[in-house]
């Protein structure tokens, strides 16, 4: 699997909860794989605080083909004013990386955080907890 970590940016859409960020699954191998429930997502802020990756039950397996992809929208509150550990922010968490692991890989990477436009980027997080939504091939 290749992994990128995307921040997302939503100006005047009005969508109600819209995600902050996607982490996307890339098939990088020449056969099919199944990505078989939640990554481990992890983010550090030197040795201290951390947020980490929640996911919701158990989503239904997602096959991808070679050089497909699964997306997973992440949401958090962030320190903007918006969501609802935003006025009481602790830990907050600043990344511009996070550790990420297949469902059934005890080995993780190292992901870098980046733009919409592919440029680094950082993920402000109020809170220890980022939720993930059930991954979606695309």
């Amino acid at each position: 699997m290749r992994w990128t970590l995307t921040r997302l940016t939503y100006e005047g859409t009005g969508a109600k909860d819209p995600a902050n960020a996607e982490l996307v699954a890339v098939n990088a191998g020449s056969q099919s794989c199944t990505l078989a429930g939640y990554p481990k997502l992890e983010f550090y802020l030197g040795k201290g605080p951390q947020a980490e990756g929640v996911g919701k039950g158990s989503p239904a397996p997602v096959t991808l083909g070679a050089g497909k992809k699964a997306v997973i929208a992440l949401h958090y509150s962030e320190m903007n004013g918006k969501g609802p550990d935003s006025g009481n922010c602790n830990p907050l968490v600043t990344a511009g990386t996070a550790d990420v692991a297949a469902p059934a890989d005890s080995t993780g990477v190292r992901v870098p955080v980046v733009d919409q436009s592919g440029k680094p980027a950082e993920v402000t997080i109020c809170g220890q907890e980022v939720r993930m939504s059930p991954p979606v091939a695309r």
